[in-house]
């Protein structure tokens, strides 16, 4: 009776336990990475959004003013209306230059990745505005149209 119990035993022989590892392990080596790049594209979509509204704000200081302005600090922004109080993984900022043009920058924190990156928007009096990215952020990621 006792050899009759130990040949009744029922459970996963090693064989199928690894076969279920190595499935899973491919599994995992496949939706990581995919879902790494979605959420990178997700925050560069919030940090050109952000941009996108300081080339607007920028477009109505010209209308107002004939000249763009220049801020780098969460006050500078706010006090043209613009809200960069919640964003944790770019700094933004903007210069005015003396040919009439402006650029906006974002830069990636600590928080984005380990790697260091930055967006750029460019807006220069003989051109409608071009789009520009280095480091870890690839140019597909940026908006298609010029601004």
């Amino acid at each position: 009776m006792t050899r009759r119990r130990v040949l009744n035993h029922r459970g996963f022989t090693l064989v199928e336990l690894m076969v279920v590892i190595i499935i899973v392990g491919i599994l995992a080596a496949i939706a990581v990475p995919l879902y790494t790049g979605y959420v990178e594209r997700a925050r560069v979509t919030e940090a050109t959004s952000i941009m996108g509204a300081i080339i607007t704000s920028q477009k109505v200081e010209r209308s107002r003013t004939t000249r763009y302005y220049n801020a780098s600090t969460v006050g500078e922004f706010r006090t043209r209306g613009i809200d960069i109080t919640d964003t944790e993984f770019f700094t933004y900022s903007t210069a005015a230059d003396a040919a009439d043009g402006f650029t906006v920058t974002a830069t990636t924190t600590e928080r984005f990745g380990p790697e260091v990156g930055t967006i750029t928007y460019t807006k220069t009096p003989d051109l409608r505005g071009t789009w520009g990215a280095t480091g870890s952020i690839l140019e597909d990621m940026l908006p298609t149209e010029p601004g």
